[in-house]
């Protein structure tokens, strides 16, 4: 028996099995991609620059917020991160259209243009597109050192899909725009639209927006201010791109737009009071490195008056260039706060660069207030005590050193508000000796005076200017006499700390403002209608440095201290101009300004427990005798006169200390004084001088005149007596005798 043998036939039912396990396995396999997908992207690198503020260009504003500069840094010269918000509707319209117009719908990969991309590549066997989404540029640009190829591309599409899970997409546009790199430099849309339109983001039309949303596809090759024609190619090329897509807004034509491409310009950071800035910029260097980029910074600076200063100082200049002043400089400092008002330089252009304003410069007679101001502080002098002024009063402190007036004249025993008025010489250095030279060098480093050397570098002479000094140094140490005494370091930066110090009694400090505010006082030296002499109450101060290379004035109101430098920085002597001429012109422009601003004269002295009025007789300082002319002077409780000044007339005429011997002998002698029995002394030559003879000049130009602190004397030379008080100069060693009422002085040198 045979059977016949017949396929086997599956059921249905297994059929449908089957497929079920195929379709399972392929959810299966789906479900843990997605999972391995998921997985990859909640786990997927974000870069850390991120999580931080978007980074810009730190900028430096006026106390009341103006900008003045912004601070360039390795990575921007400029950048001004902003909120979305402000960046104006045109600006991202355009940016998304042209660089990735399904950002709104994609999560952070655009799979379409990508598979695009792919395809495009593959046909091209060269990489020609990359598709890169705005939220994979994103990560591309902040991340550091970003590598070209596949493996960092997955990366970078796994970190975009991840942070639009962690951002919203408008959080994502905002990074986006703030980090652009839109060339020359200029990073962020408000960076770009101020620099190539001068104007914020949000003012930006149609077609300024289109124009900047193409440069950074190639901010090189792209550079408005470069290559203009291939920008605006570009801007062409990006409208009709936008009209084909139907992304220009409705009423926009795209034939107008491009018949009428935006005007490019070139706006570049502000560069207001340079020097300042810089002081700033070397001041919170540390502070930003702390805070990074972006910190805003608001200076002391007022630049409505930093601008009136400017123009003051070029005005000047241009007025007293034929007289050789080349170069100037301005501070105004506010008493209350100490902030730098003002800091203005001008000059020469060849030396732009310098600030004058911190070049230390040989101060003049400006450091005699604080000398006078230290010796009525400490009761050892008043402003009525008298000073010789003579050309004999140091020569036995200071056996080598011989200063004189500017205007070669001696004026005899004056009251130290006439010698300070005045700003005599002799009697500074005389004080001098009372206070000690070292002793008041070191005091004058309390009120911030930064010497560039040791006190023996200088001697006695730093207080009459052979000490140089800067000029925010002097304007500040004035400040401080302002407040009474109270001194705390020039401050740069709104509202920085403080450090105080009490360098003078508030009385003392009055004292001396109230002498720097007479007028009549400095009359003898300065004339009663000089610059120093204002509508208004104010205490004011000058000084000329040996060689009238530099000219100072400095002085306050209650409100602001006004310090001018003006002289040559290539140190060119100029032709004996005294500071009355190169600088007190600009501070009273300076300070006539601030009292139309609404600045305050300095006030009146008041008697009070601490500080007292009395009648003193002008010639002396002591208590006037009967029918004596009076004067008023101020004191410190208990430094006031007791003794009449008859105690000083013998049979009616004025008897001078010794110091003053030779001056009540000599033509200048206009009190009709006779003096008090000194001892001879030989003035001129020193003991022990050194001179150099000229073979090229005739004998009769190189002679030595003698004087001595007795006019009426004989000389000898070498033991022989000579008629008259003047000797050749001849080579050897030299013995020059004076002999007077049995008493002899002598003197040796030589001649080279």
């Amino acid at each position: 028996m045979s059977h016949d043998r017949h396929p086997t036939k599956q059921p249905a039912s297994s059929r449908l099995s089957a497929a079920s396990r195929v379709l399972v396995s392929i959810l299966l396999a789906g479900a843990l991609v997605s999972v391995g997908v998921d997985y990859r992207i909640g786990r997927a690198p974000l870069p850390d620059a991120l999580d931080r503020p978007t980074p810009g260009t730190p900028v430096i504003v006026d106390f009341r917020g103006r900008l003045l500069a912004v601070v360039a840094t390795p990575f921007a010269r400029e950048s001004y991160p902003g909120r979305l918000r402000d960046m104006g509707e045109w600006l991202p319209l355009a940016t998304v259209g042209i660089e990735d117009r399904r950002f709104w719908s994609h999560p952070g990969v655009d799979i379409r243009a990508t598979a695009g991309a792919l395809l495009r590549n593959l046909q091209r066997g060269r990489v020609v597109s990359g598709a890169s989404t705005i939220t994979q540029q994103l990560i591309k640009m902040s991340s550091q050192n970003p590598a070209r190829t596949f493996p960092e591309k997955i990366r970078e599409a796994f970190a975009a899909l991840r942070l639009e899970r962690k951002w919203d997409k408008s959080q994502v546009l905002e990074a986006y725009l703030n980090r652009l790199d839109y060339g020359n430099q200029r990073l962020g849309a408000a960076a770009a639209a101020r620099a190539y339109f001068g104007k914020p983001p949000r003012e930006l039309s149609l077609a300024e927006a289109i124009f900047l949303a193409g440069l950074p596809q190639s901010p090189t090759y792209l550079n408005p201010w470069k290559n203009p024609g291939a920008a605006l190619e570009r801007y062409r090329r990006n409208v009709r791109r936008l009209a084909k897509r139907g992304w220009l807004p409705p009423g926009a034509n795209a034939e107008l737009l491009l018949s009428h491409p935006p005007r490019i310009s070139k706006y570049e950071p502000p560069n207001e009071a340079p020097h300042f800035v810089d002081l700033v910029r070397q001041r919170v260097r540390p502070d930003m490195n702390e805070r990074g980029p972006g910190v805003n910074i608001t200076s002391s600076l007022d630049l409505d008056l930093q601008r009136l200063a400017a123009r003051i100082l070029r005005e000047h200049l241009s007025v007293t260039a034929s007289l050789g002043i080349s170069d100037a400089a301005l501070v105004v400092i506010e008493n209350s706060t100490g902030a730098i008002r003002v800091l203005a330089c001008a000059g020469d252009a060849r030396r732009a660069s310098i600030n004058s304003a911190v070049e230390p410069r040989s101060c003049g007679s400006t450091l005699k207030p604080f000398l006078y101001l230290a010796l009525i502080d400490q009761h050892k002098l008043t402003a009525a005590s008298l000073l010789p002024d003579t050309p004999d009063a140091i020569s036995e402190t200071y056996r080598d050193y011989d200063p004189q007036n500017y205007s070669k004249r001696y004026f005899g025993p004056v009251r130290v508000r006439e010698a300070l008025g005045n700003s005599l010489n002799v009697p500074a250095v005389f004080a001098l000796s009372r206070n000690g030279a070292r002793e008041t060098f070191d005091y004058l480093k309390t009120w911030g005076f930064r010497f560039p050397e040791s006190f023996d570098a200088y001697g006695a002479g730093f207080i009459l200017g052979n000490a140089p000094v800067r000029l925010v140094e002097l304007a500040g140490a004035y400040a401080a006499l302002a407040r009474g005494g109270e001194y705390w370091a020039p401050s740069l930066i709104a509202k920085s700390p403080r450090e105080v110090r009490r360098l003078a009694s508030p009385e003392a400090c009055a004292i001396v403002a109230d002498i720097l505010c007479d007028n009549h006082a400095r009359t003898a030296s300065f004339g009663a209608s000089s610059p120093l002499s204002l509508p208004k109450r104010t205490p004011v101060k000058t000084g000329t440095s040996s060689g009238f290379r530099d000219g100072w004035c400095v002085g306050f109101n209650r409100d602001h201290t006004v310090a001018v430098w003006a002289g040559t920085l290539d140190s060119r002597p100029m032709p004996e101009l005294l500071a009355i001429r190169s600088a007190a012109p600009v501070w009273a422009a300076m300070m006539r300004s601030l009292y139309a601003a609404g600045d305050q004269p300095w006030p009146n002295l008041q008697e009070s427990t601490s500080l007292h009025a009395k009648d003193i007789a002008a010639e002396t300082g002591l208590l006037p005798r009967s029918g004596e002319p009076a004067v008023r002077e101020w004191f410190l409780p208990g430094t006031e006169p007791v003794a009449p000044a008859s105690e000083l007339y013998v049979e009616g005429a004025l008897r001078l200390p010794p110091e003053c011997h030779a001056w009540y002998a000599g033509p200048q002698n206009t009190l009709r004084a006779a003096g008090q029995p000194a001892r001879l002394k030989i003035l001129f030559p020193k003991d022990g001088a050194t001179f150099s003879y000229n073979s090229a000049m005739s004998k009769a130009q190189q002679m030595l005149p003698l004087q001595s602190s007795w006019p009426e004397c004989e000389w000898f030379l070498n033991g022989k007596k000579i008629e008259q008080p003047i000797v050749p100069l001849e080579r050897g060693a030299w013995t020059v005798s004076a002999k007077a009422r049995g008493q002899v002085a002598v003197a040796n040198y030589v001649v080279e």
